[in-house]
């Protein structure tokens, strides 16, 4: 078929199936004609790869000066610092008070029609009040969420209703996740994702009381939401694990270990215990698992 028979709805069509990636294709449409740019347009921030405070910064002002029916965001990925230079990763300059406004208004802005986000905040100092912000933002069509980040633990009600995939990394002993709210927060939840862990051994014992079904005399005792069929738990890489440990850090690895590896998973609930093997920064790796979701792969979901 010659594409200039066709009308301007079915290059429409194309453009917008087209431009599902990391924004290299809708870029490259824009400079194919006018014509196509104009095609194109409204696809522009459709998808979206932004890391480092520059481009944080650069993106919150175009934002702020488009319409809103030329800036609808259906997939985003947002590190707040560069992973195009991996060798900087580490010594990056902390995040800013400005850095998470900016975070937050970009949030905003994309919740209505954000589907799929991955997020990740290097800084210890302000990720866990930058993914605070995000996990009590409304996003009702949002479906898939990574955060990387010593992060807390989502409780907000009705902030998510459509999530149903959930990746967190960055907090080795995630004790109390498991305590209730997440199912408030999450009420579609069908896959969880716990990655990073070290020596968690208050968490191990909370996921095997929320394996067994069985509440105890605790106030918030730990469960498993009740759609949730897909548990994933991969432990920290060794490369996180630097130096010769303390024998009281390797009895508490030991300990952890002992307990993850005995769960037996309720009925109905496919429970995986994966060993971090990344030689990734989580940037690299967040990206690498966020455009392979869009291209159809299992990502982070393949264990």
């Amino acid at each position: 078929m010659n594409m200039n028979l066709c009308p301007p709805e079915i290059h429409s069509y194309i453009c917008e199936l087209a431009c599902l990636d990391d924004g290299r294709t809708v870029g490259a449409l824009s400079f194919v004609s006018r014509y196509f740019r104009e095609v194109a347009r409204p696809f522009l921030y459709q998808s979206l790869l932004i890391s480092g405070s520059e481009k944080i910064a650069t993106l919150v002002t175009k934002l702020e000066n488009t319409p809103p029916h030329l800036r609808l965001i259906r997939h985003l990925f947002l590190s707040t610092h560069s992973i195009t230079r991996p060798s900087e990763y580490e010594a990056a300059k902390p995040s800013s008070a400005l850095e998470g406004t900016a975070i937050l208004r970009i949030l905003t802005i994309a919740a209505p029609t954000l589907e799929t986000l991955s997020f990740v905040s290097a800084s210890p100092a302000m990720s866990t009040s930058s993914i605070s912000r995000l996990f009590r933002t409304s996003f009702p069509l949002l479906r898939e969420l990574s955060v990387s980040g010593f992060y807390p633990f989502p409780s907000s009600p009705g902030k998510m209703p459509s999530l149903e995939r959930l990746h967190l990394h960055g907090n080795r002993n995630p004790h109390g996740l498991l305590s209730g709210g997440l199912d408030d927060a999450c009420p579609s939840l069908t896959h969880l994702r716990i990655s990073g862990i070290s020596q968690a051994v208050s968490f191990a014992q909370d996921l095997r009381a929320a394996f067994s079904g069985i509440e105890d005399d605790d106030l918030f005792p730990s469960k498993i939401p009740p759609g949730v069929r897909n548990i994933v738990v991969e432990l920290a890489s060794q490369l996180q694990i630097s130096g010769k440990p303390p024998k009281a850090t390797v009895e508490r690895e030991q300990s952890m270990l002992k307990l993850l590896t005995e769960l037996t998973p309720p009925q109905g609930v496919d429970f995986s215990l994966i060993r971090g093997v990344d030689t990734l920064s989580p940037g690299e790796s967040f990206r690498r698992d966020w455009v392979g979701r869009l291209r159809g792969a299992s990502g982070c979901w393949s264990s």
